[in-house]
């Protein structure tokens, strides 16, 4: 299944496939575990009145935190979902044997938007100190999501299971290691004030 097949759980998103600036090109391929203290305008500023979306995955997580989640910097797509009301900043990313594709995206809603919108099957849990939900829907098979809260509003990390084979595969499955994943992206979200 290709990265455009990847369904993204996020409010009304779809992933809109275009090029993305690479670590290599930002000089940020060391996994250094913590966020990153520059400044820079937003690769899409909304026209809400909400916070702008300055964590930017696709340009502060480092490879080096890719690989050691077990995904290939080098798949890297952008997965921007970027309406007039909201912004989320993305990038999509596969492992090396295609076995699952991941999404990670910065958004601009609020941590309690996120809650309201999946309180029917998201569990509260935490991320290195930070306040998240595990979310995942049984009839949503071979898909999970951890949604992480940021100063701007809310990390995104979700993933698809990539099957060569029909039907799905064991719940068990479908979150095993996400939360994982995301306390190794997490150190590079700016705290705040």
């Amino acid at each position: 299944m290709a990265p455009s097949a990847i369904r993204i759980t996020v409010a009304l998103a779809a992933i809109a496939l275009a090029g993305c600036s690479s670590q290599a090109e930002t000089g940020q391929t060391e996994h250094t575990g913590s966020a990153s203290t520059t400044t820079r305008v937003p690769r899409h500023i909304d026209n809400s009145d909400r916070p702008q979306v300055s964590f930017d995955p696709c340009l502060d997580v480092p490879d080096a935190a890719l690989i050691e989640a077990g995904y290939d910097p080098k798949s890297e797509q952008n997965a921007d979902f970027t309406p007039d009301s909201y912004t989320f900043l993305g990038c999509s990313y596969d492992t090396p044997q295609r076995r699952y594709g991941l999404n990670v995206l910065s958004g601009n809603i609020t941590f309690d938007e996120e809650r309201e919108k999946t309180k029917s099957y998201a569990t509260t849990t935490e991320i290195n100190g930070r306040r998240a939900l595990l979310e995942w829907e049984p009839q949503k098979s071979d898909e999970c999501a951890v949604s992480v809260e940021t100063p701007d509003g809310v990390l995104i990390v979700s993933r698809l299971i990539l099957k060569d084979t029909p039907g799905p595969s064991p719940q068990t499955e479908w979150c095993a290691g996400l939360e994982d994943t995301a306390r190794i992206i997490e150190p590079f979200i700016p705290k705040g004030d």
